[in-house]
């Protein structure tokens, strides 16, 4: 099959998150399987057309929300030149949706990912009736009309990103979690959608950190913002410490707005935990390449999300044998085999983040096994000869509706 993989993220330009890692990942596995894959993505410094670590990779230099319109021409005319047999694009940002209406012949996959409304629907926080007070007395001192912080009003007709997504021929999710939110959301049709998960090819470094680690440290690894539940990660930190006073604990991420107007999450937290800051460390945004000594240095981790769908970061840790502590809402129920790999909390319950980090850190040979299995489920589960066939099967079903569509 000749396979086009658009995404505004993809390493290394903009390898800004989950879904640039996928990327990749589908992209090699797909070319071992001796597909023809080319890739069309963002990046913040050039444009043109090379191959990159094997695959033919068509790049424009532009800012995220102008991608969807800067990345169709270039589609559009490889298309003409080498057509291609099936595109799979994403929902976030519907960065497909300029290539979809100029190029219908193309059978077409979305990929689910996380929906932008989601994220923005846990992330926002209300603001207080004292902000808004001095919010509206500094507008009148300045002399100025009060205008009131906006209101987020969500309605599903007017998603780009969900309108984009019922046009395509397939839809597949890598968690039942997602898929069923968005039956319910959206409306999305349930025969249409499929569920697979995410490829996961660990490089060697990870499979030769041993299970057996001894640093007394618990970590929170991915971007430092309200969803991924760092407040809860951090208000379960002073129990720990109570039983374990000589735990460390690192926060490893970039940090984005906090609850707090105009504070970012790592000044919001460094605040909170000052009587703890001899335990505690804040590293900011790491290079890909330095996960791996963050996780040899580590015991667990700690990923207590208010959502997620199918965290990468997640995998990262299981390949590495971590003890790990996830969140039953969403994905990594899914990953961690209903927490035969790992232990489950609930979201915004610091009391059972602290109860599963203690249990762990008092019976470290629990920990180890759990650690053991959950690299084992990665390597048994999310393998390329695994996913390498329900990939292609999931083309090969696409292209088969798009023409049964086409004919009809």
């Amino acid at each position: 099959m000749k396979i086009a993989l658009v995404s505004y993220e993809y390493p290394p330009d903009t390898a800004v998150g989950g879904i640039g890692t996928y990327v990749a990942q589908i992209a090699q596995l797909l070319q071992q399987r001796q597909h023809q894959v080319e890739v069309f993505a963002g990046s913040p410094s050039r444009s043109g057309s090379c191959v990159e670590s094997g695959i033919l990779v068509h790049r424009v230099q532009a800012p995220r929300p102008d991608f969807a319109t800067a990345i169709a021409p270039i589609f559009h005319q490889r298309h003409r030149i080498a057509p291609f047999d099936v595109m799979e694009g994403g929902e976030c940002g519907a960065e497909t949706r300029v290539i979809v209406e100029q190029n219908p012949d193309v059978p077409f996959v979305i990929r689910l990912h996380t929906p932008s409304f989601l994220i923005d629907e846990i992330n926002t926080v209300p603001p207080t009736w004292d902000l808004q007070a001095r919010r509206f007395l500094g507008a009148l001192r300045r002399g100025q009309r009060p205008t009131p912080f906006p209101q987020l009003h969500y309605n599903p007709q007017d998603d780009v990103e969900r309108r984009l997504t019922l046009q395509a021929d397939l839809i597949a999710s890598p968690s039942r979690a997602l898929g069923e939110c968005l039956i319910d959301r959206w409306q999305l049709p349930s025969d249409r959608l499929r569920y697979l998960p995410y490829p996961y090819v660990p490089t060697p470094a990870f499979l030769e950190i041993p299970s057996t680690t001894e640093t007394q440290t618990v970590t929170f690894l991915g971007r430092l913002e309200i969803r991924k539940g760092v407040t809860d990660f951090a208000k379960a930190i002073p129990q720990i410490l109570r039983r374990h006073p000589n735990t460390r604990f690192r926060f490893v991420g970039q940090a984005l707005p906090s609850p707090q107007y105009g504070v970012d999450m790592q000044q919001y937290l460094q605040r909170w935990l000052k009587p703890y800051q001899r335990s505690i460390e804040f590293t900011g945004a790491i290079a890909l390449d330095q996960i791996v000594q963050f996780l040899e240095a580590t015991d667990i981790c700690v990923f207590p999300s208010l959502w997620e769908n199918f965290p990468n970061v997640c995998l990262e840790a299981m390949a590495a044998a971590r003890g790990i502590v996830g969140s039953t809402s969403g994905g990594m129920v899914e990953q961690l085999d209903n927490g035969r790999c790992g232990r489950l909390v609930p979201p915004k319950q610091p009391d059972a983040i602290a109860s599963a980090v203690i249990e762990l850190l008092d019976h470290p040979e629990v920990r180890m096994e759990l650690g053991a299995a959950a690299r084992a489920r990665v390597l048994n589960c999310y393998n390329q000869d695994c996913i390498g066939q329900q990939q292609e099967a999931l083309y090969a079903e696409t292209i088969s509706l798009h023409r049964t569509l086409a004919i009809h």
